[in-house]
């Protein structure tokens, strides 16, 4: 690394889940390295919320807080958790009871509730955090929190002024993927600008790229608080500060003695990486994938670099999450490989298609072997005719093929189903709720949705095609939004789906028995380390 480059720190702001680090600012941080920058990276997000549920802290907003009689104890309880050295949702055996890990993240619920006190009008979350009156989609509202204060100050001003300036910071480049990290992206960058004025302000990432596919204008406020905005890639920030651009060839993925791993609530360390850029199936109607570059897969030779320093690291083991929107085939069965063939301690999660091949004798068994913890299946919907009209690529026969081979093998299989679909009947939602009776067995999570209609999506450009009639935005302050609402002539499919949701499928006893009484916002970041338990035919 050249002594004269100048420093970059690269920043992961708040509000992500505590259990591993944001992969889109660290990885970022390492690829600068390569290319010859004098660059670091702070996991603000972990750091933030270290800071915010330090017990005497806690402790004083308990003893300030008006709490109605018989509640104090829970909050006690809460606290006294947090005063723990290992924190519950640290130890692998809160995993193998669900009460007891309910129990642990109930108290890191009601940490946080104390932690949101001195701050009126907000209530911190474990994924996020709600302010009343302001939403993150809006630029305006964007704009007004940057100039008030928030629960971000103090940490930003006693410990992140102070990081930069002992690390001689020149530029500071803000990773923004989530909008739950947009209030505190760009209050950080006010507080910034005004304490240190000579620090240069970037601002980029997943989200920032996505503003710019669906034509946010990036050159008005709020984004005007930072000195450049760079959606792409990493290219304009290396050339801007004298590095070799180079283009990337193995998975994204954090620097590995750099993440502050005692700091994530996880049994053992969980370790983003991705195996590729963009989509490797990319053709969903639906999906705001479009968005992203075109699929680009890491080299095999690479992978197998990464994962082998992967355990060289965590010797006692760890947990990949792959991040890809849906992971190849031909690279997981890899992974399987190499885990097996040269003994590794590592174990798997991520998202796939339904491929028939999951399904192909011995396959997943062969993916067990080799560390597959838990696959997260996009299924979306039954129907034929809709799965047809959402490019997915799949039929039914083929998901439940699928899904039979996975569990059978010993892999939790975590279940996304989607509805409010345009042409989507009360007929097509039984359909799904079918399925899901008649493959128990088979499904240990569900996770289900409205469509919200991604801008710029195939559907959204050819609504006619998919029989929508109307598209309007969520609100009028929703100028940031990715995705906006839809009417199919008199059909208002979202909101008789939410209705039929109420009606019919939260009360079948197969989608309770899957459901369970989890507390669960970690959702699949810690779904990945429960055992797919056998459970009765419906």
């Amino acid at each position: 690394m050249p002594s004269h480059s100048p420093a970059i720190v690269v920043l992961t702001p708040p509000v992500i889940k505590p259990c591993e680090p944001g992969l889109s600012g660290a990885a970022l941080a390492s690829r600068l390295r390569q290319q010859g920058l004098a660059a670091s990276w702070v996991d603000g997000s972990a750091a933030w919320f270290r800071h915010s549920l330090a017990p005497e802290r806690l402790a004083a907003c308990l003893y300030q807080a008006e709490l109605p009689a018989g509640q104090r104890e829970a909050f006690r309880q809460a606290l006294k958790v947090s005063a723990q050295p290992v924190h519950p949702l640290r130890r692998a055996s809160t995993y193998a009871h669900r009460g007891r890990y309910t129990s642990a993240v109930n108290h890191l619920v009601n940490a946080l509730w104390l932690a949101s006190q001195p701050w009126p009008g907000h209530r911190l979350r474990v994924a996020d955090m709600e302010v009343q009156g302001r939403r993150p989609h809006a630029s305006r509202h964007l704009a007004a929190y940057a100039e008030q204060a928030s629960p971000f100050d103090d940490w930003a001003l006693d410990a992140l002024v102070p990081l930069l300036q002992d690390r001689r910071a020149r530029c500071l480049a803000i990773s923004l993927t989530y909008f739950n990290q947009a209030f505190a992206s760009f209050r950080i960058a006010a507080l910034l600008k005004r304490h240190l004025p000579a620090l240069e302000l970037w601002l980029g990432g997943p989200l920032v790229a996505c503003w710019e596919a669906v034509g946010v204008d990036l050159s008005r406020p709020p984004f005007t608080l930072f000195h450049r905005v760079e959606p792409s890639d990493d290219a304009p920030l290396v050339q801007a500060l004298g590095g070799q651009p180079a283009a990337p060839d193995g998975p994204l993925a954090p620097g590995l003695h750099e993440a502050p791993w005692d700091d994530y609530l996880s049994p053992i360390p969980i370790v983003p990486l991705a195996l590729g850029r963009g989509c490797s199936w990319g053709r969903c109607s639906f999906c705001p994938d479009h968005l992203h570059p075109r699929y680009r897969p890491c080299s095999k030779d690479s992978l197998a670099e990464s994962l082998h320093a992967v355990a060289r690291r965590f010797p006692q083991g760890a947990m990949l999450h792959i991040t890809d929107s849906a992971a190849a085939p031909g690279h997981l069965e890899r992974i399987a490989q190499i885990i097996q063939s040269d003994a590794l301690p590592l174990r798997w999660h991520g998202f796939v298609r339904l491929h028939p091949r999951f399904a192909q004798p011995g396959f997943a068994q062969h993916l067990a072997r080799g560390g597959a913890a838990m696959l997260q299946f996009g299924l979306e919907t039954t129907a034929p005719a809709l799965l047809e009209s959402l490019h997915k690529g799949v039929s039914t026969e083929q998901a439940r093929a699928v899904l039979r081979a996975t569990a059978a093998a010993g892999i939790r299989n975590h279940v996304y189903l989607l509805f409010g679909l345009p042409g989507e009947t009360d007929v097509d939602r039984e359909h799904a709720l079918s399925f899901v009776e008649q493959e128990l067995p088979g499904i240990h999570a569900l996770n289900n949705a409205l469509l919200n209609l991604p801008r710029g999506s195939q559907m959204a450009r050819e609504p006619g095609a998919y029989g929508i009639t109307e598209i309007s935005p969520f609100g009028l302050d929703s100028d940031l939004s990715l995705y906006d609402d839809f009417r199919c002539g008199d059909s208002h499919p979202r909101l008789e789906a939410r209705r039929w949701l109420g009606r019919r499928f939260f009360k079948s006893p197969a989608v309770r028995a899957i459901r369970g009484q989890l507390q669960d916002p970690f959702k699949a970041n810690h779904a990945c380390f429960f055992s797919p338990a056998p459970r009765p035919t419906a």
